[in-house]
């Protein structure tokens, strides 16, 4: 699958870092201010591959916090070392940070981490995607929590798969997934926050799509749209959202374009985000628009 996909992260580099002529330019231009005064001397940084992953991570999920990226990038070293690794790009100027509203162990708080202009024409460089294209800065505060909850879900996707649970695991975010489907669903304009593709054992691969809920959307005005959008893909919709009540509501809101499709009520299912971080995708409990429960595996015939 072409596009913003985990499977990407594979791809291999004709280098392993960047020139560093080509990383000492484009310090030099976050070192400018908007009139092209000097802000101030940046640390130069030699870009490694797991560097360069690091910036593509932000680019696929707008932003990302420190322990989430750690996990992402540098699963084989310590969080105290990915932490400074992470620093170091920081102050290079290839990426921005802010807080996160979470805390880490030891009382501190958790950062969250986003491109810059820097880092954008870093991932020009490397991978050729424009860096105009690319969002930069920090996200809105009102997305931050969207954004980090997507990611955990993407980790326990993860966690799934070195447990051996599923296999061929490939998480795409949505807009890429949609531009793939654009030729047959010009329709299709809601875009879902991710595109989940993954097998079970001895199965065909599937593809689900996923949504993230904070609890704003309103039922005419976004969720009826985005779920008859979701449907008409053919494949099953998972909603990820904050609370037990949360999800009484929007089964109320799905169940009748359920029915309006001529599916059951297991084409659409909720499960709420704390426990999926604390129990696992698959030993959450997941409930269809019926109110009946699944575990997500696949029935034994």
């Amino acid at each position: 699958m072409a596009g913003e996909s985990s499977a990407f992260l594979s791809g291999k580099f004709e280098n392993n870092r960047l020139e560093k002529v080509g990383l000492d330019k484009a310090v030099d231009k976050a070192s400018l201010d908007k009139n092209g005064k000097l802000k101030g001397k940046k640390k130069s940084v030699v870009l490694m591959e797991r560097d360069i992953n690091a910036l593509l991570e932000l680019y696929l999920h707008r932003t990302i916090s420190s322990s989430q990226l750690a996990r992402l990038c540098f699963p084989d070293i310590s969080y105290e070392t990915a932490r400074k690794r992470l620093r170091r790009l920081q102050q290079a100027g290839f990426t921005g940070a802010s807080s996160s509203g979470r805390m880490e162990g030891r009382g501190r708080p958790e950062l969250i981490y986003f491109l810059t202009a820097s880092g954008a024409r870093a991932l020009e460089q490397t991978r050729g995607i424009s860096w105009e294209t690319i969002p930069t800065g920090p996200p809105h505060t009102y997305h931050k929590e969207h954004f980090l909850r997507l990611v955990d879900v993407r980790l326990a996707m993860e966690d799934a798969e070195l447990a051996g649970v599923i296999s061929g695991l490939e998480f795409t975010t949505g807009r890429e997934f949609w531009k793939e489907l654009a030729s047959d669903l010009t329709e299709a304009e809601e875009q879902a926050d991710a595109t989940i593709s993954f097998a079970y054992a001895g199965m065909e691969p599937v593809r689900v799509l996923l949504e993230i809920d904070t609890g704003n959307f309103r039922q005419t005005r976004h969720w009826e749209p985005k779920i008859r959008a979701f449907l008409r893909t053919g494949y099953p919709i998972w909603v990820v959202t904050g609370s037990s009540p949360r999800i009484l509501t929007l089964r109320k809101w799905t169940q009748p374009l359920l029915e309006e499709a001529e599916v059951g009520p297991g084409k659409c299912v909720f499960a709420v985000y704390t426990e999926i971080v604390e129990k696992g995708i698959y030993g959450a409990q997941w409930q269809r628009t019926d109110g009946s429960f699944t575990d997500l595996r696949p029935t034994k015939l």
